[in-house]
Parts: C-alpha cells; sequence; structure tokens
C-alpha cells in the first residue's frame, strides 16, 4: 500500500483495493502440508528405528527431505508474491505492482481502459474468487491473480472509470468555452492584418 501512496498525484484519490482469495493461501498451505506428511513420517520412522536400532532407508530420507524442502520452497514463494503484489483503483488509474527485490508495475490510466474481464469457474463462483483481465487503448492484455470477489472489482473499476471520464468531459468543456471566448473568428483575422 505504501507503494500506491508513494505514487499518488495531486488530486488523485486512493479509491479500492484488491486482495486475494483465501483459495489462494490455500493452495499453498495443501502443498506445503503435503510435503510434511512425509517429514513426518520420516521423524517417526527415525525415532521408532532409533529406539529399536534399526537402520533408517536412505531413499525414503532423500525423498522425505526433498518433498519437504520443495512445499516450503513453494509456500514462501507463493507468499511473497502474495505480500508483494498490490492491485489497486485510484481516481485516475489502475495499478498492478508485484516484486519483492525486482518490480514489475502496470499503470493504466482509466480514461485508456476498454474492458474488464471476469473468468470465473464453476468452482470460482462457489468460493468467490475469480481473474481479472483488463483491454485498453494503447495498452498491453493485462491479467491479474486469483483475487476474491472479482465482480466488486470489477465494478470499482467501472464506476472509477465512469468517474475519471465525467471529470476528463466536465473540464474538456470547460477548457473548451474558456478557448472559445478567447479565440478570434476568421472575419477578426482579417479585419486585424
Amino acid at each position: 500500500m505504501a507503494y500506491v501512496r508513494k505514487t499518488l498525484a495531486p488530486g488523485e484519490d486512493y479509491v479500492y483495493r484488491a486482495k486475494f482469495n483465501w483459495t489462494y493461501d490455500f493452495g499453498s498451505w495443501f502443498w506445503f502440508l503435503l510435503g510434511c506428511v512425509p517429514a513426518a513420517l520420516w521423524i517417526f520412522q527415525y525415532l521408532k528405528s532409533y529406539l529399536q536400532s534399526d537402520a533408517v532407508g536412505g531413499a525414503f530420507s532423500i525423498l522425505t527431505v526433498v518433498a519437504f524442502l520443495l512445499g516450503g520452497i513453494y509456500l514462501l514463494r507463493r507468499y511473497i508474491h502474495k505480500w508483494t503484489t498490490v492491485i489497486a483503483v485510484t481516481s485516475m488509474r489502475l495499478i498492478l505492482k508485484t516484486g519483492l527485490i525486482a518490480r514489475d508495475t502496470h499503470e493504466v490510466s482509466l480514461d485508456k481502459i476498454e474492458e474488464v474481464l471476469v473468468h470465473q469457474s464453476f468452482l470460482g463462483r462457489i468460493l468467490g474468487y475469480g481473474v481479472l483481465t483488463v483491454r485498453g487503448t494503447g495498452i498491453a492484455v493485462i491479467e491479474f491473480p486469483i483475487l476474491a470477489r472479482p465482480m466488486e472489482i470489477r465494478r470499482e473499476i467501472e464506476t472509477a472509470v465512469v468517474n475519471a471520464r465525467r471529470s476528463l468531459h466536465a473540464l474538456a468543456q470547460q477548457n473548451g468555452n474558456d478557448v472559445e471566448k478567447s479565440t478570434f473568428s476568421n472575419d477578426d483575422f482579417a479585419a486585424a492584418t
């Protein structure tokens, strides 16, 4: 969130921040715990063999350590991605920032957004998650990760887009009236020369 606050332009307001769905955490923990099961079995087997003075199989030990480490790395990688991802809507921009050391940002002016697509599977509709895709004029297609309440996020983006376009239209009308008052007509220009 600090990134959004640091990059707000004068007159720009923070509107909404999207969050990951709980299923993102569930998947991370599932694979970590799946790696913990062999580790727990190995510890149990090791203690049992230690107490009975039997040798423990080397292949099972290696497999257990590998499964545990892979599960832990996967969990850590997913949490770092979650902690370093910011998805925010301001009164002027849609912001997607990811990365801990290497940073990747997509900042799209709201007046450039043409459509916001929501992709929800059957399970996604039941559990309340989905993937957003944003397309617009002069921008690359931006696909957001699995987010909670994607329909609400789309509504917030579309509301911010409408509000931004209204203020741009009002500003253009105001500037257009000022320009008309300060310009010469062709007859005035011909008479002046």
